[in-house]
């Protein structure tokens, strides 16, 4: 009766560690990877499990594939079983949503998509969208202010690409995917 996970040794680096020293992705391994997550994301979705923490540091590369990792403040969706507590706002503030940002206690999915949009805007933009020096500063800016867009940041990213990030990555749930 009591819900659990394991993950296997993963061989190789997070996301994070390869965005360190190369900046910023080639754009089609970019979109490999947020291909990747997302159908990871979608089966845990399907699950009625919200990750609630997805960021480059959370996302293994092993053996040229993206594993998600740490579902430490994973939570249940549809009103079951919380698996950490919910009420105040739990993740990284440079991937979080709105909603979550704000402590609301009814997530679903879109948190997530909102995470993954920004992930994909840092492999692309080399940064993520929104930076700060504290994290109440970055989640100020999440809040206010107007994500740059991807054009004037990388140029060459296809307009398709930099729409649906910014669809990903509307601060209102419903205007997500």
């Amino acid at each position: 009766g009591v819900l659990y996970y394991v993950m296997p040794y993963v061989r190789g680096e997070s996301l994070r560690e390869r965005l360190q020293r190369e900046g910023r992705l080639p754009v089609d391994e970019a979109l490999q990877l947020a291909r990747e997550v997302a159908e990871a994301l979608g089966y845990a979705h399907r699950q009625g499990i919200i990750h609630r923490d997805i960021k480059p540091a959370n996302v293994m590369l092993s053996e040229g594939h993206a594993l998600v990792a740490d579902f430490g403040i994973a939570r249940a969706a549809g009103g079951g079983a919380v698996l950490t507590q919910t009420g105040f706002a739990v993740g990284t503030p440079q991937y979080m949503s709105p909603e979550q940002a704000t402590g609301e206690r009814d997530l679903d999915a879109r948190t997530d998509v909102y995470a993954l949009g920004a992930m994909l805007y840092e492999m692309l933009a080399g940064a993520p969208p929104y930076t700060g020096a504290t994290p109440q500063a970055v989640l100020a800016r999440a809040l206010t202010e107007d994500m740059t867009p991807l054009a004037k940041v990388r140029p060459g990213v296809p307009a398709s690409v930099a729409a649906v990030v910014a669809k990903a990555t509307t601060r209102e749930p419903a205007g997500r995917y």
